[in-house]
């Protein structure tokens, strides 16, 4: 009896041992999965691959049938769907970009499985009778989400495949996830660098253009670039609004790049026809840039440093605070360096007349307070004087 009893503990202990090391492979098996996935999605060198591989390798770990991967987007109030992959219905993809809507916010700061049990899993069943489970994966760095992958269990009534995740499914993902997010954030940070260098040569060579073209304004936009920075600082402007307002400065005249060489250059004073085609440039200079999809601050300095605070400007007449603030800025400035330099058909005006059209422009042609503060920096003789730059 007691060698029976000996027998079955034998039995028992390595029947528990055999669990344990094939828990243990199982767990070095994905883990070692893991690192090589990682691996692959390290040799991606465009944000497209990095994101077909990252919503593939959510799938893989979780032997799930299809996924959606979506990245935040502040300027829109839902998800902004980037990947699918898998036979999913359109509706199934559009109600997932709604998580923020359909669940509670604080369920989607961590791994959440849902299936057939929770209350929210009707909304999305209904929308397709093949899903049977799914799990939401937030995509964090450094506290901010910036994304969710959603994988899910598809399956029609002849399929064999599990109907739910393990807990090692969810432990794979937490792991994953966070490599996954680090990732996808570098990868784009890498993309937004460079095309900021290829936007930083454009602007560069854009100038260049802009200047080439009129020999009486070589070196304006440069000019006026550098007072509006000088302006905007003391004004107590955000750094990354200053940014801005350098680069709209720098290309506020683009689009006279379509305007004939003898009205630019021309020695007298323009015709009614000639001035029309002059008043053109902000919406030619609009038109030319807006398929950059530069920031909108930029585009609004080129399209609107005409505008006059009393609504008698072009191209919309806009007024007084439908002006854009940074349109309001760089059109004081610009008015300062055109007077303060040498034009085809005359001389720059002198300081003192310069100030007094400044200040009979107040509340008229120019926002009152902005421009009361840009002649006190004149006055100090902190602005530069054109003819003398």
């Amino acid at each position: 009896m007691g060698s029976i009893l000996c027998k079955i503990t034998q039995e028992q202990e390595v029947a528990m041992l055999r669990e344990r090391i094939d828990k243990l492979e199982s767990k070095l098996r994905e883990q070692s999965f893991l690192v090589d996935m990682t691996n692959i999605l390290i040799k991606g060198h465009d944000l497209d691959t990095t994101i077909k591989s990252t919503l593939q390798l959510a799938m893989e770990i979780t032997h799930s049938e299809a996924g959606c991967l979506y990245i935040t987007d502040p300027s829109i109030s839902k998800l902004k769907t980037v990947e699918v992959n898998g036979c999913i219905s359109e509706k199934l993809v559009r109600a997932f970009s709604r998580l923020n809507e359909l669940m509670n916010t604080k369920e989607l700061n961590k791994i959440v499985e849902v299936d057939e049990k929770d209350e929210v899993f009707k909304k999305f069943a209904a929308l397709d009778k093949r899903l049977v489970a799914f799990i939401i994966i937030p995509l964090v760095v450094s506290y901010n989400t910036i994304g969710y992958a959603v994988v899910m269990h598809l399956h029609d009534e002849e399929d064999t495949h599990p109907n739910c995740y393990s807990p090692q499914d969810l432990t794979n993902l937490k792991i994953y996830s966070h490599q996954a997010a680090l990732l996808l954030d570098n990868t784009r940070v890498k993309i937004e660098q460079g095309k900021k260098e290829f936007y930083l040569k454009t602007i560069a060579s854009l100038v260049a253009a802009i200047d080439a073209k009129d020999i009486y304004t070589q070196n304006h936009s440069s000019r006026v670039a550098k007072t509006t920075v000088m302006f905007s600082k003391t004004l107590g402007l955000a750094e990354d609004m200053i940014e801005k307002m350098h680069y709209g400065a720098l290309l506020h005249d683009i689009g006279k790049i379509g305007i004939a060489d003898a009205i630019l250059n021309k020695p007298s004073f323009l015709t009614d026809d000639e001035f029309n085609l002059i008043k053109e440039h902000p919406l030619k200079g609009f038109r030319i840039l807006e398929p950059m999809e530069l920031e909108t601050e930029v585009l609004n300095i080129i399209k609107y440093h005409h505008e006059r605070y009393d609504g008698s400007g072009y191209p919309e007449g806009l007024q007084k605070q439908k002006i854009p603030l940074p349109a309001r800025i760089v059109s004081i400035v610009d008015a300062w360096d055109a007077m303060t330099s040498n034009r085809a058909y005359r001389k720059s005006l002198t300081r003192e007349q310069v100030l007094y059209e400044l200040k009979r422009g107040k509340g008229s042609q120019f926002d009152p307070y902005l421009v009361e503060e840009f002649i006190a920096l004149v006055e100090k003789n902190q602005v530069d004087f054109s003819s003398e730059s």
